[in-house]
């Protein structure tokens, strides 16, 4: 059995409408999840537990669910980012947010189609889910940008590292 808290906020998008993501989590891990407040339990066999558990965090962190259930898939991971590690205030924290995103999401999308991987910022995380391989090259983007590289520096990383991104 695992237990993990989920914000408020995304309680809503993990039981989905009519329950439809929830049961739909069940079926393809066979495991049940009981949901009480933001509190989630999450039964079945040991295996199926941690891909549920991978699911439901990735809900949790901003994914929606159709970008969370690629982790039911072989070869696909969740990995987050804390950008607290980045930054000691809140404003620091905002103003790195925003580098990783950029101007109406731009950064974030070039980084994803880059690297086919999916990137959510939500709260104090940077979440991904991909192709190992693929998150590495992508996480080290995203940390050139938070350790204050420019987008370009990080582009080049990643055209320097396009032979590496798993298809």
């Amino acid at each position: 059995m695992r237990e993990l808290r989920v914000p408020e906020e995304r309680i809503g998008v993990l039981i989905g409408q009519g329950g439809e993501t929830k049961n739909d989590l069940e079926e393809f891990t066979d495991c049940e999840v009981t949901i009480n407040d933001n509190n989630v339990r999450i039964e079945g066999e040991a295996l199926d537990e941690m891909i549920a558990e991978n699911v439901v965090r990735a809900i949790g962190r901003g994914f929606n669910p159709e970008k969370a259930f690629k982790l039911i898939e072989e070869g696909y991971e969740f990995h987050q980012l804390d950008i607290n590690r980045f930054a000691d205030t809140r404003k620091s924290q905002e103003r790195l947010k925003g580098r990783v995103i950029g101007k109406d999401g731009e950064a974030r999308k070039h980084i994803e189609k880059m690297t086919e991987t999916d990137i959510s910022v939500y709260g104090k995380t940077v979440g991904f889910v991909g192709h190992i391989q693929n998150i590495e090259i992508a996480q080290e983007a995203v940390k050139m940008l938070l350790n204050g590289s420019s987008h370009a520096t990080a582009y080049d990383y990643l055209e320097r590292n396009q032979n590496k991104v798993k298809k």
